[in-house]
């Protein structure tokens, strides 16, 4: 699908699931307009070269009413991941891998949460129910047409979302008989014809593995059953939290992030020609303070690479983490 039918495709899905309460306008008080968080719709080209269409809540009003901690939402550990891995490797147990498109859809919103769509975000809504929507438009200072809705839906951007839908998969994971772990939130286990069948998450992202694979599939049948869309990954090698876990060995895994790096390496603002024999040299330490500061642009550039190498060293490039380290500092 090119990137209008995927805008197209998202706004069916959030109709067709009850996301927005439209609202009128003039019903709404001068705070709760003021409260309203701006929409936003993000395109976004995956690995594997299809689009994908998100629209978001701009949650920056939300940071003054929200605390940060009663937000959080518990995300599974790289040591869990990879650890669950090389398990899985030596007792070469079958895995799948699953997105579950749309995933906070499936929560309730709690909070009384409003949303402006404006321009072309409100029109497509209006495209896909005129007669549900159309006579909620008003006409902003821009000469803009504007849609005031409240969420019925965990929407992505909202900063409770997140949290919303692990609370929605957990209750139900548990009460499909699984237990989870107490030292990690978001992996669980059950025990089905005497071996343990284990689902590892991080937000919409699974990892199933069992010895036996219709017990995996029964569970991926089940998940696709409650959560409507499902994405899943078999085989040898899946695309995992920025890394492919490349199980073709029999009895090893092999964790690749060559594509990563290579992002890394072509979105740097320097052109790197060279292949150094280690991450650092013995001048890692030694700072130059003549040197020139970098520019607020170059600056930015620096931090980003340094976010991108903080997430790659703990999945498979352990032998940079002390020259990240001092990059941090």
């Amino acid at each position: 699908m090119d990137g209008e039918e995927v805008e197209i495709e998202e706004f069916k899905q959030l109709h067709d699931r009850g996301t927005f309460e439209p609202l009128f306008k003039e019903k709404l008080s001068k705070e709760e307009k003021q409260r309203a968080l701006p929409s936003l719709m993000f395109l976004k080209e995956k690995r594997d070269g299809q689009i994908k269409g998100r629209t978001c809540a701009d949650r920056r009003k939300q940071k003054m009413d929200v605390k940060k901690e009663d937000a959080a939402s518990p995300t599974v550990s790289i040591k869990a991941v990879l650890m669950s891995a090389t398990i899985d490797a030596h007792k070469e147990r079958y895995m799948v891998t699953t997105d579950i498109l749309g995933a906070y859809l499936n929560a309730d919103m709690e909070d009384d949460v409003y949303m402006m769509l404006e321009g072309i975000l409100a029109e497509l809504l209006v495209k896909e129910a005129p007669q549900v929507y159309r006579k909620y438009v008003s006409v902003g200072k821009n000469n803009k047409p504007i849609l005031y809705v409240k969420l019925q839906k965990a929407l992505y951007g909202c900063l409770k979302s997140a949290l919303l839908f692990y609370k929605v998969l957990r209750k139900d994971l548990e009460g499909l008989g699984f237990k989870v772990n107490p030292y990690d939130p978001c992996v669980a286990n059950k025990v089905i014809n005497g071996s343990q069948l284990t689902i590892v998450w991080h937000v919409d992202d699974l990892k199933l593995l069992h010895h036996e694979k219709k017990e995996v599939e029964k569970v991926v049948s089940w998940l696709e059953q409650k959560y409507r869309k499902l994405q899943a990954t078999r085989g040898e090698r899946h695309d995992y939290l920025g890394m492919y876990l490349d199980f073709s060995l029999k009895g090893r895994v092999i964790i690749d992030v060559k594509d990563y790096v290579r992002s890394i390496v072509e979105d740097f603002p320097v052109k790197i020609t060279k292949m150094p024999a280690t991450p650092a040299s013995s001048q890692l330490f030694k700072v130059n303070k003549r040197c020139k500061r970098l520019s607020k642009e170059e600056g930015q550039q620096f931090h980003t690479s340094t976010a991108k190498l903080l997430f790659m060293q703990n999945r498979g490039r352990p032998d940079i983490m002390t020259a990240v380290a001092f990059l941090t500092t």
